[in-house]
């Protein structure tokens, strides 16, 4: 087939196509845009019921929450309690562990001299005791017993001496000094 049509012709059909495809083009993005602004739409609507949902939600944690704002405040009363009841338990002292480590330092056949009276003063201070035994010997089986106790520290004795105000049954007169151990107790 011979084309027998005119350069102008030709020329603007060229153009009338170009035109008709340029047309499609513009179409085609125009309903693109419309669709994306649409799905923006729809995104920006649901996150928006999302979020009063959401606030809903919190609103409604808040005040349940603060139903219970009471029993936190003793929650945190009772841990501060015991916190405080702790410190006061670390700092008390056993008597009972002193005195029953005393007498179970002290070997058969020697006896303290008087009552002991322990006030929070005598704990880490020397406090000065005398026992009655029955042998001189006894002394180093006294001294052997405070140092092998972790209650008692700087054991100090006096020379033994004999009782002469004292029982015939026990004639030796002990006289030494130990230091109460806070820690050992």
């Amino acid at each position: 087939m011979i084309n027998l049509l005119s350069g102008e012709t030709k020329k603007s059909i060229r153009a009338a196509h170009t035109n008709t495809i340029l047309i499609k083009y513009i179409i085609f993005i125009g309903f693109s845009s419309l669709f994306l602004a649409l799905a923006c739409m729809t995104s920006y609507l649901i996150l928006n019921d999302n979020k009063l949902t959401e606030e809903k939600t919190i609103t409604n944690f808040q005040t349940k929450n603060s139903s219970y704002s009471s029993v936190t405040k003793q929650t945190n009363d009772f841990i501060l309690n015991l916190t405080k009841a702790k410190v006061i338990l670390d700092e008390q002292i056993s008597y009972s562990t002193i005195i029953t480590g005393i007498a179970n330092a002290l070997p058969s056949g020697v006896i303290l001299e008087s009552p002991l009276t322990i006030a929070n003063s005598t704990i880490g201070t020397p406090m000065a005791l005398k026992a009655y035994a029955k042998t001189s010997s006894s002394e180093t089986a006294l001294k052997s017993n405070f140092q092998k106790s972790s209650i008692f520290s700087n054991y100090n004795i006096q020379p033994v001496t004999n009782n002469s105000v004292g029982s015939s049954e026990y004639p030796y007169l002990i006289s030494f000094n130990i230091t109460i151990n806070k820690a050992g107790q």
